[in-house]
């Protein structure tokens, strides 16, 4: 999953996506910028940098990208 994402969050252009969890939470990544992936985790703020929310990647299920890009 962390290669998948690495893959996503440095295509050019990039394509924003959706990041599904386990428990049915679902985090948009709008921009490369607005997230930060670690070896375990994905960093996502939102709400223009007001929040981030941590994504531990054993719970992510799914990524849907978007159909245009950024």
């Amino acid at each position: 999953m962390q290669a998948e994402l690495k893959k996503m969050l440095t295509a050019q252009p990039f394509v924003p996506f959706t990041v599904v969890m386990s428990d049915g939470t679902h985090v948009t990544v709008k921009h490369p910028e607005t997230a930060l992936l670690t070896k375990h985790w994905l960093y996502v703020t939102t709400d223009g940098g007001e929040t981030t929310e941590h994504l531990y990647l054993l719970h992510v299920t799914r990524i849907q990208r978007s159909e245009q890009a950024a």
